[in-house]
């Protein structure tokens, strides 16, 4: 099972940002997402725009997909500079830039850490500090979560999903993005303990639900960050 990431909602799509084409030659109702996020629709020759709008209203989140792909598709382009602000650990982080090379990430003030970007991009290494990170606190918080709740987990990845926060397979691996190491701890642990209540109820169904609410308490307050705030890691005018 998988942990979602924000963009898919269940909005209606805008009756303004839809094209309806019709073609003799079609032989269904075709949905394409078009550069700047109009809908494209084609309409067979015997199609009724009535069902057209049903068919996109049907699609709506995967059309929210595709958009959010795009997004990131548009923005991955963007180069981190001097004065970028990401989160880490859930808290605004300025990235310093000197001479070009000198990549200084600093937290309330304070250095947290410094990075040679000599023969890269400021943002590639920043991502590369940020993915290390990742791989080394995600497995052993997850591991010390699974112990406590009596829980084995055959294998954790670490990986850079985009369009989940974590995943959790039949065998029991539990995959989890990279860029959970931005968020705050108290929604860190929810997508980590979502993941591992998986292993006991491998579903989204009213049981599996008790399950997570009973061992984390605040994952009603982690859900909503996410949906407000989970974007922001993919918005590079912001911070990404």
């Amino acid at each position: 099972m998988q942990l979602s990431l924000p963009w898919s909602d269940s909005d209606a799509v805008s009756p303004e940002a839809i094209l309806f084409v019709r073609h003799r030659r079609a032989r269904r109702y075709i949905i394409r997402v078009l550069p700047g996020g109009v809908v494209r629709v084609t309409l067979p020759r015997w199609g009724a725009k009535r069902d057209a709008r049903a068919f996109v209203h049907a699609s709506r989140e995967w059309i929210a997909r595709q958009r959010a792909r795009q997004t990131l598709d548009t923005r991955s382009n963007h180069q981190w500079d001097h004065g970028t602000t990401i989160l880490v650990d859930g808290r605004d982080a300025v990235i310093e830039v000197d001479g070009g090379s000198r990549v200084t990430i600093r937290r309330d003030g304070e250095a947290d850490v410094q990075l040679d970007a000599s023969g890269t991009s400021v943002r590639r290494i920043v991502e590369a500090w940020l993915r290390a990170k990742a791989a080394s606190e995600l497995p052993a918080r997850l591991q010390a979560l699974a112990a406590q709740h009596g829980i084995e987990v055959p294998r954790i990845s670490i990986r850079n999903q985009s369009s989940r926060w974590g995943a959790c397979s039949p065998s029991g691996t539990i995959t989890l993005n990279w860029r959970l190491v931005q968020v705050p701890t108290f929604v860190c642990d929810y997508v980590l303990l979502h993941e591992l209540m998986h292993r006991r109820e491998l579903n989204h169904s009213r049981r599996f639900w008790r399950l997570v609410t009973a061992c984390c308490p605040r994952q009603a307050e982690a859900r909503e960050w996410l949906r407000k705030e989970g974007k922001r890691l993919w918005s590079d005018c912001e911070c990404s």
